[in-house]
């Protein structure tokens, strides 16, 4: 019987990434192939590095705003375990979506000794003016902001009061595009700064969880306690040795030995 001719050409992977990386097989297996090459690389910042888990998740944001993966992995902090934008990224995400017929705009106010006091993002869209929430110092003071240590609204007010207007902009009238994400601004905001705080709140919750765990204790044997020898002078050991002489003398005296 003749052999069998059997074919082992290997299947080629076709991709069709308007179904996202999750779509198909084919799809995901060639983004984590993207996603371990990018990994090893030693640019990418140090989140992704030795991590392809994250990179794929970079890839697929990537993919949906139709961006590179490297800008994405540029401008995408991970802050406690939480992946969050750049405002200056988030900025650039809304001019470029082409959603509005202008640039996002910024409307300032000073209070009377001249510092930034409040600012307002707005675009326009079809002759109307389109506005987000305004954010002022009296805000940030309210929510704790100008108190935690190191707070860029201390040293650059302008500049944060910019970012935040973007970010509730944002939120108000266009969350698709940050794909409900906050900023890398917000979440720092929102963290306490005060560390020994945290940890005697974890403690105290590990507290609670471990003392309703009931503990056997085992019982411990008492070693016998070896008797004290009794200290004798030199006198009363030789009357003890009479004695036990006497008393030999006198069993051996008996009848019946």
């Amino acid at each position: 019987m003749a052999n069998e001719v059997v074919n082992t050409e290997k299947r080629q992977m076709t991709t069709d990434y308007s179904k996202g990386i999750f779509g198909t097989s084919d799809n995901f297996l060639m983004a984590w192939k993207m996603a371990q090459a990018l990994s090893e690389s030693t640019i990418v910042p140090r989140e992704y590095q030795k991590n392809p888990s994250n990179c794929l998740i970079a890839i697929e944001q990537a993919q949906r705003l139709n961006m590179s993966p490297m800008m994405v992995m540029q401008s995408l902090d991970i802050i406690q375990g939480r992946p969050s934008w750049r405002s200056k990224f988030l900025i650039a995400m809304i001019n470029n979506s082409r959603k509005y017929d202008s640039a996002l705009q910024f409307d300032e106010k000073k209070d009377k000794n001249g510092k930034p006091y409040s600012c307002t993002a707005w675009v326009v869209k079809d002759g109307q003016r389109i506005e987000g929430m305004e954010v002022n110092m009296d805000i940030a003071a309210a929510e704790g902001w100008l108190s935690k240590n190191g707070s860029k609204w201390k040293t650059m007010p302008q500049l944060m009061l910019r970012y935040r207007a973007a970010s509730f902009f944002s939120s108000l009238n266009c969350p698709e595009i940050t794909m409900g994400m906050y900023t890398s601004d917000e979440i720092q905001d929102s963290f306490s700064d005060n560390l020994s705080d945290v940890q005697f709140q974890m403690e105290q919750i590990v507290d609670e969880k471990t003392a309703s765990i009931p503990v056997e204790i085992p019982e411990i044997e008492e070693k016998p306690k070896i008797p004290e020898m009794q200290k004798t002078t030199v006198a009363e050991f030789v009357e003890e040795k009479a004695n036990d002489e006497s008393n030999i003398t006198g069993q051996m005296a008996m009848p019946g030995f």
